[in-house]
């Protein structure tokens, strides 16, 4: 369990970073009580701090509160309880000056494995999640074409391309970086 950790410690970002907002655009709603029924699912979460909502985009600016947890599924999980899909989720991710990244950000239930690798020197990213629930059919037909172009395994949890072993029990989200 200790190898784990220090595995784990070496192939990861820990908690440096912070996600501080998502934009999401959700597909299938058709009028204002559509958007009004996904905000409420969406404000149920206790780890957004607001929402505001863009009726003609059907995109939600999602601000996280920065005391609890983030959980991507969860995201796409209330938007579908609401009767909708992710077409596009986005994240802005800042990070702390002179702290050494690589190419993973590992967290204690969840796992960011970046398509493109992460590019250093910026303080706040933008993270594309490139998963199957978070694009439409027609983008992930792309994007994993993208993964099998770099190596990267399209479903299930296996080793990294950095052969970061990662355990069984974790989530891994496929991203790009914007």
């Amino acid at each position: 369990m200790r190898n784990l950790l220090l595995i784990l410690l070496l192939c990861s970002k820990m908690s440096y970073a912070q996600f501080i907002k998502a934009d999401l655009v959700a597909s299938g709603l058709t009028c204002s009580m559509c958007n009004l029924a996904t905000q409420k699912q969406l404000q149920t979460l206790n780890f957004v701090d607001s929402i505001v909502p863009d009726l003609e985009t059907n995109t939600f600016y999602i601000y996280f509160n920065q005391q609890h947890e983030i959980d991507f599924g969860l995201i796409k999980k209330k938007v579908e309880d609401a009767g909708f899909f992710v077409a596009s989720l986005k994240v802005n991710y800042i990070t702390k000056k002179g702290y050494r990244y690589f190419n993973n950000l590992l967290f204690a239930d969840k796992a960011i494995l970046f398509i493109d690798g992460f590019k250093e020197g910026k303080d706040t990213y933008l993270f594309k999640f490139i998963d199957e629930g978070f694009v439409t059919a027609k983008a992930l037909k792309k994007y994993n074409k993208i993964k099998q172009v770099m190596g990267q395994p399209i479903m299930g949890k296996k080793e990294s391309s950095e052969a970061c072993l990662i355990p069984s029990d974790i989530k891994i989200y496929y991203v790009l970086a914007e």
